[in-house]
């Protein structure tokens, strides 16, 4: 029997859907992954949906927040779901892509 296939990397990053906002970057799996299908939590994935609905809800302005106050608390919102999904999935190399640090959130300190 073939192994089901589980990504070894995902990244946080906000989309213009309503699916998980975490992402495979594996050629042959590259897209959206189903979080509760890698055993994460139902309030983890909840509370990553809604922070990705925020980002949806401003596409009528162009994708502009609606100050840099706000614009910094999602991105740090989105960093510490992030950390949370690590702490979550040990196993898999977690990147958020809405800051400027490119490494693996395992390889940084965090919250």
């Amino acid at each position: 029997m073939e192994e089901a296939y589980r990504p070894r990397a995902l990244r946080v990053m906000a989309e213009h859907m309503s699916d998980d906002p975490v992402w495979d970057s594996d050629l042959d799996h590259m897209g959206p992954v189903v979080l509760h299908d890698l055993g994460v939590s139902a309030q983890l994935v909840q509370r990553l949906q809604a922070w990705n609905e925020r980002y949806n809800a401003i596409a009528l302005t162009g994708f502009e927040f609606a100050g840099v106050d706000e614009e910094q608390r999602w991105r740090q919102d989105g960093r510490a779901l992030a950390y949370e999904l690590q702490n979550e999935l040990p196993d898999i190399e977690i990147s958020y892509f809405e800051d400027a640090d490119p490494r693996p959130l395992r390889d940084r300190r965090g919250p």
